[in-house]
């Protein structure tokens, strides 16, 4: 990171130093590259602090924290109760998410776009209409019980096939018209 302050520095304060305009940018490109790509790092680093750290504190509640496939399938069984079209291209397909062990199960990060895809029969993907709001984007799912979870999702040129939740396919029922 000094490096790139430093090149940064003097591309700025020297630029009669260059012999050319091609050297010039050819400067400039580099330190701005590894700016992007130094900041790009340091919020992966930090979201995955995040995530790392919300799984391995203990929360308040004492529930588990789901953020991927493997933990899903340790701990909730999934189902898709129903999919019905809401609106042209747009279906809200009803979950039923069941907790079988002793501890309370909090899905987490369904707000990104890799936890929660609808897939059509010919496998295109198409992702929630609106984006959860923060409250919204963390299932709690109470100690030997079930909820239902509703979501719409936009886009769906064909008919929805599968539901994909963390990674793992969930068969997705004939819908039916609102």
């Amino acid at each position: 990171m000094k490096k790139t302050i430093l090149a940064l520095t003097l591309v700025m304060v020297f630029p009669a130093m260059a012999e050319d305009a091609t050297v010039m940018k050819e400067s400039v490109k580099s330190v701005v590259t590894g700016v992007i790509s130094a900041g790009k790092d340091a919020l992966s680093g930090v979201k995955d602090g995040v995530d790392d750290g919300r799984k391995t504190g203990v929360s308040v509640d004492g529930a588990v924290i789901v953020t991927d496939k493997e933990e899903l399938n340790k701990f909730i069984a999934v189902s898709v109760l129903s999919v019905t079209k809401v609106a042209d291209e747009e279906y809200e397909v009803t979950l039923a998410l069941r907790n079988n062990s002793d501890k309370p199960v909090r899905l987490s990060n369904l707000n990104e776009a890799k936890s929660l895809v609808l897939l059509d029969v010919a496998g295109f993907a198409s992702v929630l209409k609106t984006p959860l709001l923060p409250g919204e984007s963390d299932i709690t799912i109470p100690d030997n019980a079930a909820v239902k979870a509703r979501y719409v999702f936009a886009k769906v040129e064909d008919a929805p096939a599968t539901l994909r939740i963390y990674g793992m396919d969930v068969a997705v029922p004939a819908a039916k018209n609102k």
